[in-house]
């Protein structure tokens, strides 16, 4: 595929990992031109191979190729990428029609409660050291929206590996996760009416943790019932009053759907 960095695009996605290879995977279904940058080298083969223009960038890196320039952004990139792929994605995104970065629940309180928006409090992840109200707030928030996304779930990445052997912890507390579906909803709901500032993504059905992996087949027994009324709760209800229709709502169901066609 040719790497004509003059061409202006419709879409760049900045970190195509799972997330971001699978919005760019919509973009081109929808035939929407996107280009995508990668670190390794196997990532921007993959790129190349569905039709997304591979853009090769690492953090660490003294130099690296310059982002073509395209009308909206998504900005996928994890934390440890690092504050200074943060500070180069707002750069790119002053000069683009609308942007969506992907930022994540736990910029909430640890303890019980039910948390929107304006609860968001500056602490630093226990594993990249980086405040994520403070890579939120590098980006204009007159062209940005902002989805605090709960744990990603979806095709390829099965719920049932995230507790990798330890003991499920808090069990009957609320589950704060949302389907890969529904993110990419979002996102493109997101554009098209241009939402300023942070939106909670969480499957809005009250389950428990222990019905969802325990339908998820990675704890024993059968799925529980159990949810306690307290607990830590992530509301969705801003981006549900902006007219989104969650895929997914029952993260319960969902997952059992996944673990049902898995071979």
């Amino acid at each position: 595929m040719s790497r004509d960095v003059n061409k202006s695009f419709d879409w760049g996605i900045l970190g195509c990992g799972w997330l971001g290879t699978a919005w760019g995977t919509r973009c081109r279904e929808a035939e929407m031109s996107a280009w995508g940058s990668a670190r390794r080298p196997e990532a921007l083969s993959r790129l190349d191979e569905i039709g997304i223009v591979p853009i090769a960038f690492d953090s660490r890196a003294e130099s690296n190729q310059p982002w073509p320039s395209c009308r909206h952004l998504l900005v996928s990139l994890s934390p440890s990428a690092g504050r200074r792929a943060f500070e180069q994605a707002a750069i790119q995104a002053e000069h683009v029609e609308w942007t969506v970065l992907i930022s994540s629940t736990s910029v909430y309180p640890d303890g019980d409660g039910a948390y929107i928006e304006s609860d968001a409090v500056r602490r630093k992840s226990p594993h990249s050291g980086m405040c994520l109200l403070d890579l939120e707030s590098m980006f204009d928030p007159a062209n940005t929206t902002i989805l605090r996304a709960g744990g990603l779930f979806g095709p390829g990445r099965h719920p049932g590996g995230f507790l990798q052997g330890r003991t499920l912890s808090r069990p009957d507390d609320p589950i704060n996760v949302v389907h890969l579906d529904d993110v990419l909803g979002a996102v493109g709901q997101a554009k098209r009416l241009m939402l300023h500032g942070p939106f909670n993504l969480t499957a809005p059905d009250d389950r428990s943790r222990s019905a969802f992996y325990g339908a998820a087949g990675a704890v024993p027994g059968p799925a529980g019932k159990a949810l306690r009324t307290e607990g830590r709760r992530i509301l969705s209800d801003r981006i549900i009053e902006q007219g989104f229709t969650f895929l997914h709502p029952d993260p319960v169901k969902a997952v059992s759907l996944m673990s049902k066609s898995s071979p």
